[in-house]
């Protein structure tokens, strides 16, 4: 067993942030973080995780952000329609930039970018697949978050939510900053720290899941020291 596998005897309250990194200096930050080795792990679980032969026509990624794991998404599904939410305008602005860099001419794609709070996000129809990367923490109603997912869906749909991992302690989220983001900005250790210490423990998402009866439908699982991963299971 991994020592973040085991069982916490006493824990760091949540302590909420601003629901919207809408500081230029903050999103510009973040834009250009080096996110690649977490991001290439969850893309990895994600599709580890997929239905087989699974190609939806219809995907919505919720919290967007500057785009990275946006652009990962498109590559990976060339005949789906996306559209990508976020609440911040300048976060969507550096998505529909980063993803205006791919030959658009070559495929049929219908992108919609949608600059609206999660809260407030009534979709027209169900999308066959719901991706969600690091939008829970900040969300300050986090019920909120899960019925946005919940009017997204049917029966069919195949969700996928990763977020941060609180962990037991401010010094702990200290060391997790030094660890992943040494040679960040001081503005993005920052934010880092902030959403470390927003994010939610194992135990309150599977509560939450449980609480709106989605259990039976949703596997939790952590799988770092500071990321948990929750997904749509076989059928």
């Amino acid at each position: 067993m991994k020592n973040w596998e085991q069982t916490y005897l006493q824990y760091q309250p949540r302590i909420p942030e601003p629901e919207l990194m809408e500081e230029p200096n903050q999103v510009v930050s973040y834009a250009n973080a080096d996110f690649e080795s977490a991001h290439s792990m969850i893309m990895n679980l994600f599709q580890n995780r997929l239905p087989l032969k699974f190609s939806p026509h219809s995907v919505l990624d919720l919290g967007s952000g500057p785009g990275d794991m946006s652009s990962r998404l498109f590559q990976m599904f060339p005949n789906a329609n996306f559209t990508f939410l976020d609440g911040s305008k300048l976060m969507l602005d550096f998505c529909e930039k980063r993803l205006s860099t791919f030959d658009l001419k070559k495929r049929n794609n219908k992108m919609v970018f949608k600059n609206e709070l999660v809260q407030e996000f009534v979709p027209e129809s169900s999308y066959e697949l719901v991706f969600s990367n690091s939008l829970l923490h900040h969300v300050h109603n986090p019920y909120e978050f899960w019925s946005a997912i919940q009017r997204s869906i049917d029966d069919d749909s195949f969700t996928f939510v990763c977020d941060l991992l609180r962990p037991n302690s401010i010094s702990e989220a200290h060391h997790l900053v030094e660890r992943y983001a040494k040679n960040e900005s001081e503005i993005l250790k920052n934010d880092f720290l902030n959403s470390l210490l927003a994010a939610f423990r194992l135990d309150e998402v599977t509560e939450m899941i449980s609480n709106i009866r989605m259990n039976h439908k949703l596997n939790v699982e952590i799988i770092s020291d500071r990321h948990w991963i929750c997904y749509s299971k076989p059928k």
